[in-house]
C-alpha cells in the first residue's frame, strides 16, 4: 500500500526521466469534441495523446504525478527527447482546433507576457537564457489567446511566441528597428494568429501598455483586423499632446464594474467616468522605416475613476483603438472589451505555481522545457474553458469539448452523488453540457454550489480536476477487478 501510495503522490519507482509534453489533436472522439493529443503521426500521436490527457485530467506539469505508470514515464519522456516533435507543430495543432472554433466569430485576441523561472532548479537545467532580472535562467512565453467577443468564452490558443534572452541590451536598443527588438513578438504572434485564425469574420487584437507600439498600429490593422491597446505614454500629437486633448472633453457618461483581486489589491466595485476622442498621434523619430506613415488617427477611450480608495490603486485607462468609437454606447463596448484582457493573467495563473505549476519541472534541457511550456499553456487554456463555462452561456457547448467520453461516464455518477436534496444543492446545468461539468468539477475542487457564493476561480478548478481524476482512476480499476 505504501508504494501504491508513494506512487499516486509522484515517486517515480527509479526511472530516470527528463522531458514532457503534450498538445491537442484535430481528431474528434466519439461524442464529437476534441481528443487530447498531437500530430498525426505514430507514435507521436499516441505518446502525446496520453501525456495531454494525464497533464490535463491530474493538472500538473509533474511528470512524475501525471504519469500512472513507468510505462507512461518512458513514454513521455521518449516523446519529448523526440528531435522531431516541435513546439511550432505542438502550436499549429492546437492552433487548427481554435481556428474552427472561431469559424464566423467576432474574437479578441489577447496577447501578453510571462518569464518562466527556473533559477531555483538552476543546477539541473541545461542550455537556458537569462530572463526578465537579468541573472536568473529560464524562458519567455508570449501567448495570443482567443476570446469570443459575444460571451467572453475562451476558444483555445491563436499562436504562442517562445524564446531565450540570449544577450545584454543594446545600449542603442531604442534606435534599433523593431525587427531587432524582442517588442516585434506584439507583431509577428499577432499576425500568426490572425493567419491561423483566418475563418473568424473579425479579429480585435487587446493589449496592455507594453504593446503601445506604433509599428503595430501602422502594419497591423485591415479590414478584419482591429486593435484596442492600453496608451503607455503621453504621446505627442499635432499641436498638443494626448493628456491635454482628452483632459478637455467632456465626460460622456460613467461606467460601474467589478475589479478583480490581485495580490495587495482586495476585489472592489469600480465606478469611473468615461470620455472618447479622435487621436492623430504623430510617427516617432526612432521609427526610420519608409514604408510606415508618418500619422495614424485613432481614436481614444478614457476610463477614469471617480473616488478611488488611493492615488495609486486609481484606475485610470487611456485606450487607443482602430475601432470607430461615435457613441457612448461604442467607448462603452471598448470598455468592456479591454476588461476582458484580465483573462490571460489568469493563464499564467493557472500556467504557474497556483496550477499545473510549470516552474517545478524536472525536465532538464531548454529545448523540452519550451515543448513544455507550450503545452502547459494548451491545458491551462482547456482550465480555463471550464472556469469560463461555469455560467449559463456554457450551455452552449457539450462537456465532450474537455472530457474523453469515459470521463464523462464517470462525471455523471460523481455529479449524481454531489448534489444534495434541495433544489439550490442540484447542479442547474442541462446534463453533459460544458457547464453541467464545470459545475461538478468546481464542487470536487471546493466550491459549494450556492449561487450566491464568490464563483470558482482556476484555482480551484485545478483542485477540481486533481481530485476528479483520482475518483476517476478509483472507477476504472474497480471495472477492471470486477471483470
Amino acid at each position: 500500500m505504501i508504494w501504491a501510495l508513494a506512487r499516486e503522490g509522484g515517486w517515480r519507482a527509479g526511472i530516470l526521466c527528463d522531458s514532457v509534453s503534450a498538445g491537442f489533436d484535430s481528431r474528434t472522439n466519439d461524442e464529437g469534441g476534441a481528443r487530447l493529443g498531437i500530430f498525426w503521426r505514430s507514435p507521436a500521436a499516441k505518446k502525446g495523446r496520453l501525456v495531454g490527457e494525464r497533464m490535463f485530467a491530474r493538472a500538473t506539469a509533474n511528470v512524475r504525478q501525471f504519469s500512472s505508470r513507468r510505462s507512461e514515464e518512458v513514454a513521455a519522456a521518449r516523446f519529448f527527447r523526440n528531435d522531431k516533435v516541435s513546439v511550432e507543430e505542438i502550436l499549429a495543432t492546437a492552433s487548427a482546433l481554435t481556428a474552427q472554433a472561431c469559424a464566423g466569430r467576432h474574437v479578441l485576441l489577447i496577447e501578453d507576457t510571462s518569464e518562466i523561472n527556473y533559477e531555483a532548479k538552476k543546477g539541473r537545467k541545461r542550455g537556458l537564457g537569462q530572463v526578465g532580472n537579468g541573472t536568473d535562467v529560464g524562458l519567455f512565453v508570449h501567448p495570443a489567446l482567443a476570446l469570443d467577443a459575444q460571451d467572453g468564452s475562451i476558444f483555445g490558443l491563436g499562436w504562442v511566441t517562445l524564446w531565450q534572452r540570449r544577450k545584454a541590451k543594446s545600449p542603442y536598443y531604442g534606435s534599433l528597428p523593431i525587427e531587432e527588438k524582442e517588442s516585434h513578438r506584439w507583431i509577428t504572434t499577432a499576425q500568426m494568429a490572425c493567419q491561423r485564425l483566418s475563418q473568424a469574420s473579425l479579429i480585435t487584437l487587446i493589449a496592455d501598455r507594453e504593446a503601445d507600439i506604433y509599428e503595430l498600429f501602422a502594419r497591423l490593422p485591415d479590414v478584419r483586423r482591429q486593435l484596442i491597446v492600453r496608451a503607455s505614454s503621453n504621446r505627442a500629437l499635432a499641436d498638443c499632446d494626448l493628456h491635454m486633448l482628452i483632459g478637455a472633453e467632456p465626460q460622456a457618461g460613467r461606467i460601474s464594474f467589478e475589479m478583480q483581486a490581485r495580490a495587495g489589491r482586495p476585489a472592489r466595485t469600480v465606478t469611473a467616468a468615461v470620455k472618447f476622442v479622435s487621436v492623430t498621434i504623430r510617427k516617432p523619430k526612432s521609427n526610420t522605416s519608409k514604408d510606415d506613415p508618418k500619422a495614424i488617427t485613432l481614436n481614444l477611450v478614457q476610463v477614469s475613476e471617480i473616488n478611488p480608495p488611493s492615488p495609486e490603486d486609481a484606475v485610470e485607462w487611456n485606450l487607443l483603438t482602430t475601432h470607430d468609437v461615435a457613441s457612448l454606447a461604442d467607448a462603452l463596448r471598448i470598455v468592456e472589451c479591454y476588461r476582458l484582457r484580465w483573462t490571460i493573467e489568469q493563464l499564467f495563473r493557472t500556467t504557474k505555481s497556483q496550477g499545473i505549476d510549470i516552474e517545478e519541472s524536472f525536465l532538464r534541457d531548454s529545448g523540452s522545457l519550451e515543448k513544455l511550456a507550450a503545452v502547459a499553456l494548451i491545458i491551462a487554456t482547456k482550465t480555463m474553458q471550464l472556469v469560463h463555462a461555469r455560467g449559463d452561456h456554457g450551455h452552449k457547448y457539450p462537456a465532450a469539448r474537455v472530457f474523453v467520453p469515459e470521463d464523462l461516464a464517470v462525471l455523471v455518477h460523481i455529479i449524481a452523488h454531489l448534489e444534495g436534496k434541495t433544489a439550490k444543492q442540484k447542479n442547474p446545468h442541462p446534463p453533459k453540457t460544458l457547464a453541467w461539468a464545470a459545475w461538478g468539477i468546481a464542487r470536487l475542487g471546493g466550491w459549494k454550489g450556492y449561487q450566491s457564493e464568490r464563483p470558482p476561480g482556476p484555482i480551484t478548478f485545478c483542485r477540481g480536476l486533481q481530485r476528479f481524476s483520482a475518483m476517476a482512476d478509483g472507477f476504472r480499476i474497480a471495472r477492471d477487478f470486477q471483470t
